[in-house]
């Protein structure tokens, strides 16, 4: 039996797929990254394949940030970090659940990785100021961590605006985020107290949606419909997974 495979994405789908990013996610895709993309999903999508494409644009642009610390800080350090520190452990599997299209997925793992990283600074940050030696200094970041792994997002966010990162920081952060007649502050409001349900209802029940760029297509009115009733939570998760990926850089990359 002979197997089905996808042809290369055409000239007109290129230009689709930067107008829909252009549009939802603020950037416009080189076509080099387009064809990349396409060549490492093609085959194991067989529906919804340039919305693979675009979800994958996305979440490569947001991490594509953290980069220019490489370049400052050296590639040993920075993938030290990336491997060592909770925080992009959990944004990691954050960026594989948007990849996938499980955009809730991406809302509560982001809330962890928050809450993991500022429990970690935290904990280090009390840890060396009680041994300006170092010595011993893993030990004292375990007991901290232990100490502080019941303690709840909100009460994290307050302790960390002593000297690590300022609640506006994280305000500033999430400041995209706004559905219907609700405010970023609502939302993250919700966000910090786990309310995820409320956040998915939000997002599942906003109207009108375009599919900028989709406009002409060839194709049945299928792929544009679902594409349509997922935008709503894809933009939040999106926007949740920068401000989580900003917080992420301000808290072990920034001020190194």
């Amino acid at each position: 039996m002979s197997e089905t495979r996808i042809s290369q994405i055409s000239d007109e789908a290129k230009e689709r797929v930067k107008k829909i990013v252009k549009y939802h996610y603020g950037f416009t895709p080189k076509d080099t990254d387009i064809e990349w993309i396409d060549k490492m999903l093609r085959n194991n999508y067989a529906v919804l394949h340039e919305q693979q494409i675009i979800r994958e644009l996305a979440t490569n642009n947001i991490s594509n940030e953290l980069l220019k610390h490489r370049d400052r800080i050296g590639s040993i350090e920075f993938e030290r970090i990336w491997l060592e520190k909770d925080i992009f452990k959990y944004l990691t599997f954050a960026s594989m659940c948007f990849r996938a299209g499980i955009s809730a997925g991406t809302i509560s793992l982001c809330r962890t990785a928050i809450e993991s990283g500022l429990r970690e600074r935290l904990a280090e940050e009390s840890a060396r100021k009680e041994n300006p030696t170092n010595s011993d200094l893993s030990e004292a970041i375990l007991n901290k961590l232990k100490k502080l792994k019941d303690k709840p997002l909100a009460k994290l966010i307050e302790e960390a605006g002593n000297g690590i990162i300022k609640e506006q920081e994280i305000e500033k952060a999430f400041q995209e985020l706004k559905f219907k007649d609700q405010s970023s502050r609502k939302i993250l409001d919700k966000f910090i107290h786990g309310d995820i349900t409320w956040i998915v209802s939000l997002a599942r029940g906003k109207e009108n949606i375009e599919v900028r760029g989709a406009e002409g297509k060839t194709v049945d009115k299928l792929e544009e419909y679902k594409i349509i009733r997922d935008m709503g939570i894809d933009q939040i998760g999106v926007n949740v997974l920068k401000a989580t990926y900003r917080i992420a850089e301000i808290l072990y990359y920034k001020n190194i």
